[in-house]
């Protein structure tokens, strides 16, 4: 072992670049006054610099990927789950627009894009009760699977479990598709198969509810080491207003960071 490789395995070590280094190898960061650096290891070659909170970011594009999560009728149109359940759908559409023009950024990078949503199967075998209870809580309450003026609430195949015609006319074929069966986007799937396979690293997360399924999928990436990067105003949710400013305060203090989708647009080539 070389002595470089022997220095990059010591925590909180002083980095070559003048940073105090956080974990080990090809997954340390570099912590700096006025940034964090995510992907020290690699070259200068496509990195960007991101004005994020708590502190700024520098990263690299190619191991990026932009995660949309649960931007589905029953969530965000008329008639759909959450409008039957008595709460407003609306305040779930005010997410479309980050959505969109966290997308067309995207796009423009290069990055991969991840549609996350609920498909649950039509015998709710894969639904324990305290999930059902979660979502039913009186008798007369429609749950997961029942049936309302649009088909069964979050089952395949329903009108319920569809994306907003707002963004499935943007989705593409060559798009990464996670069918989950809990908030979060990683239990019971291939999801962080599919991120490691394609050497993913850094999570710009997006969609609704941002203090259920956004949430509790950005807490998983950051269980697994992931980078998570909560796009602030591509996300909303039905709940109140305390619960959106809580995850905000949470992922900046705890899970990573968060910025706007004028932020995410607007980052900076960093030499």
């Amino acid at each position: 072992m070389t002595e470089k490789q022997s220095h990059h395995r010591e925590i909180y070590a002083e980095a070559e670049d003048g940073g105090v280094q956080f974990a080990a190898s090809a997954d340390r960061w570099h912590l700096h006054e006025d940034y964090v650096h995510l992907a020290p290891q690699r070259g200068k070659q496509g990195l960007l610099r991101f004005d994020a909170q708590l502190k700024p970011f520098v990263d690299s594009v190619d191991r990026q990927a932009l995660v949309i999560i649960d931007m589905q009728n029953d969530f965000c149109s008329p008639g759909g789950w959450t409008d039957a359940s008595g709460l407003d759908y609306r305040r779930c559409r005010e997410a479309i627009p980050g959505v969109v023009r966290a997308l067309e950024v995207a796009r423009q990078r290069g990055m991969w894009v991840i549609w996350v949503y609920w498909h649950n199967r039509e015998d709710l075998r894969n639904l324990g009760a305290p999930t059902l209870y979660s979502f039913k809580h009186e008798p007369s309450q429609k749950g997961i699977g029942q049936e309302l003026d649009h088909g069964k609430v979050l089952t395949e195949g329903s009108w319920g479990a569809q994306m907003i015609d707002e963004l499935k006319i943007l989705m593409r074929d060559e798009d990464i598709h996670i069918e989950k069966v809990r908030m979060s986007g990683f239990y019971g799937t291939h999801l962080d198969q599919v991120l490691r396979t394609q050497g993913i690293s850094t999570l710009f997360l997006a969609g609704v509810n941002i203090d259920q399924c956004v949430s509790t999928t950005m807490e998983d990436a950051y269980f697994r080491d992931y980078n998570a990067v909560l796009l602030e105003d591509a996300c909303a949710t039905s709940s109140p207003d305390f619960c959106q400013q809580a995850v905000v305060f949470n992922t900046r203090q705890c899970w990573g960071f968060s910025l706007t989708t004028e932020q995410f647009a607007s980052a900076t080539p960093f030499d």
